[in-house]
């Protein structure tokens, strides 16, 4: 606007003048020779004037669009401020609360985005939002479901688009913005459309994380690279079969062939060390640290079920992960509960939270009945010996588990650590 105003005044002064000297023209011929010279020259000086003063201008314009100085993707120290997300959604739906995520995503990308800085935090908030996808938005076929699906492909397309247009005004910024709408790109499709028609590709295998710096963008990709190796163990274990239950996968460990195993061995020690990457940039993050732990001790407790098979030195960390998983679980729902306050219903999201919390000690307790370990607390403490395994279900545990639980997280645990009992 400012640009505009100027160059409009240089060439309105411009016509000005030529309109006095068209009219001194009139009034004295006979010097009308060197007045025009004189008209010619000073026009050319001013327009001169008005395309250096755009020229000027337009630069200046470029470099503050451009400008990248201080963006939250080139922050070494950056973490995400999860919280104020539990804060913000707060809807008891399912439905609700998956609208209301990519509602706030579509908003960040509903208007033009003036600077580069700006582009990329918004990108960055994106990447954020996205460990509460599988939370808030299911990957069933439901009407509901498939729209929210579309909806977030269509925001993923629209700051391609952006990111795009940028890349017109400044090349060397956008391969990190260009990564990190990749990795958003992968990670949603991975969390909704992975398993679909028996497909086990991954588009993380093509992202170059070397790239990213700030810890949030890394622990996201490390995390969901790590899952992928996990899923393609579980997958050569199970012969591709889609096995829900624990005990079920367990028990298809100890009757895979040893070549299996031994592929299966190297993605899960992959998955491992990945991970482990995935918790370091984690930090003191409560959210980010509990999943990478949970994702931890499943590998390590399918490295130590191989290893017992392939008779191979056996280890147990798989169980620190895990009780390091369950104390960040109780701490960040405690936490929750205290910023929340004392409500009438509990939220979509925090009941999902704290249903993961309940999922964690399931997976734990079914872990160690099928070894025949002793049941421990997630201090290490002895709960419950094998031969008194029967008062799991009267424990406080069991007895503040919901019925049916709406997170569908728990039931089949439960039921499955009934049957073993």
């Amino acid at each position: 606007m400012k640009i505009k105003l100027i160059v409009a005044s240089i060439i309105g002064l411009v016509l000005l003048i030529l309109s006095a000297i068209i009219g001194g023209v009139y009034l004295s011929p006979h010097n009308s020779h060197e007045l025009i010279v004189a008209t010619i020259s000073l026009t050319v000086a001013l327009l001169a004037l008005a395309v250096g003063v755009f020229t000027y201008f337009s630069i200046d314009e470029v470099n503050a669009i451009s400008r990248m100085d201080g963006n939250v993707m080139e922050n070494p120290r950056y973490h995400p401020n999860l919280l104020k997300y539990f804060l913000h959604f707060r809807q008891t739906k399912l439905e609700d609360s998956g609208n209301e995520l990519i509602k706030y995503m579509e908003e960040l990308f509903s208007h033009k985005i003036k600077s580069g800085a700006r582009l990329a935090d918004n990108v960055q908030e994106i990447a954020d939002m996205l460990v509460l996808v599988p939370f808030l938005i299911r990957s069933n076929d439901t009407t509901t479901s498939t729209n929210q699906k579309k909806r977030m492909v269509t925001l993923i397309k629209k700051m391609k688009s952006r990111v795009s247009e940028f890349e017109s005004i400044s090349d060397g910024s956008c391969k990190l913005l260009n990564e990190t709408v990749d990795l958003i790109d992968s990670v949603f499709t991975y969390q909704t459309f992975e398993h679909a028609n028996g497909k086990n590709s991954s588009k993380l295998m093509e992202i170059r994380g070397s790239l990213f710096i700030n810890p949030a963008t890394c622990v996201l990709y490390y995390d969901y690279l790590g899952l992928y190796f996990l899923r393609r163990a579980s997958d050569i274990i199970s012969n591709y079969q889609d096995i829900k239950s624990v005990k079920e996968k367990i028990e298809m460990v100890r009757s895979c062939n040893r070549d299996d195993l031994s592929l299966a061995k190297m993605y899960a020690l992959k998955a491992s060390e990945v991970f482990r990457h995935a918790k370091e940039n984690a930090g003191d993050d409560m959210m980010w640290s509990a999943c990478t732990c949970f994702n931890i001790a499943r590998a390590e407790y399918m490295i130590q079920q191989i290893n017992v098979v392939l008779e191979e030195d056996v280890d147990n960390k798989w169980e620190k992960y895990a009780n390091e998983s369950i104390r960040g679980w109780i701490t960040l729902n405690k936490i929750i509960a205290e910023h929340l306050g004392a409500e009438d219903q509990v939220s979509w999201l925090q009941q999902a939270l704290i249903s993961q919390e309940n999922k964690m000690h399931l997976t734990k307790i079914i872990y160690q009945m099928m070894d025949n370990q002793s049941l421990t607390d997630y201090n290490g403490k002895e709960w419950i010996k094998p031969k008194d395994y029967a008062q799991v279900e009267e424990s406080s545990l069991f007895r503040n588990l919901p019925q049916n639980d709406p997170q569908a997280r728990t039931d089949s645990l439960v039921r499955e650590i009934k049957n073993m009992v």
